[in-house]
């Protein structure tokens, strides 16, 4: 049965890639809502990682959200890619050994003065954890479920594709060696040249016009790409999951 899902990605792109995704693993037509970023880009909290951690931070209840819009959401998937555990400070700021004179009394790392005036002491890689994919999704999932605090987990699925979705369009097209620590695919591979396996690459900006091209390769291949990706499995496994509820 199709259900009525609620996306929170980092951008347009995320949103069409994770739709085709949905529907591919349910055999479905579900219905979409974008919920963050909003469709003009100027939203409240903006695009990209940030604007999904602050929409995590200031939408509070989830549950209550997916109940109180009519028809209901039955689903709430929040995306941000596994490069932003790789090269981001903020997302590291309670973690063990983090050493900062802000790190008590910092009730969110976004808006803490030292991130917000590039004064943040963090060092990277942090020591806590690992490069393996495994450990880059779990600290992810971790820092988006802390800060969704204690809203019902049952029907939010939080995906961390490593690096990006992008290795998820390069694993449906190529065979690479440990392919999920390929760092920023879409300018290492993708849009390297001005074609990427016939398909128009145009400049360094992603679009959702060539993503719907690649989107629908994902798709066909995505037995393949599951194979090759942890991170896309577990996505997989764990919409199963919602849609079994």
């Amino acid at each position: 049965m199709s259900k009525r899902i609620g996306i929170a990605s980092e951008g347009p792109t995320d949103y069409l890639v994770l739709k085709t995704i949905i529907d591919r693993i349910t055999g479905e037509d579900n219905q979409y809502l974008p919920l963050q970023p909003e469709p003009d880009m100027a939203g409240r909290y903006g695009n990209g990682w940030k604007g999904v951690w602050k929409w995590c931070k200031e939408t509070p209840a989830l549950d209550k959200l997916m109940d109180g819009i009519c028809p209901k959401i039955d689903i709430i998937v929040i995306q941000m890619d596994g490069d932003v555990i790789r090269k981001e400070k903020e997302v590291h700021c309670q973690c063990e050994t983090t050493i900062c004179e802000e790190k008590e009394k910092c009730e969110f790392p976004l808006y803490c003065k030292l991130a917000t005036e590039r004064l943040c002491p963090i060092e990277l890689p942090c020591c806590d954890h690992t490069n393996e994919v495994q450990d880059i999704i779990a600290h992810g999932r971790n820092v988006l479920d802390k800060t969704l605090g204690e809203t019902d987990k049952n029907r939010i699925v939080i995906t961390i594709p490593c690096d990006s979705t992008d290795t998820w369009i390069v694993a449906a097209y190529d065979d690479y060696e440990n392919i999920e620590q390929i760092e920023d695919p879409w300018k290492n591979i993708i849009a390297k040249g001005k074609y990427y396996h016939d398909i128009r690459v145009r400049g360094d900006k992603k679009n959702v016009t060539t993503y719907s091209q690649f989107a629908e390769h994902l798709a066909n291949n995505w037995d393949n790409v599951t194979g090759k990706c942890v991170s896309a499995k577990c996505l997989e496994c764990d919409i199963r999951n919602a849609f079994s509820k």
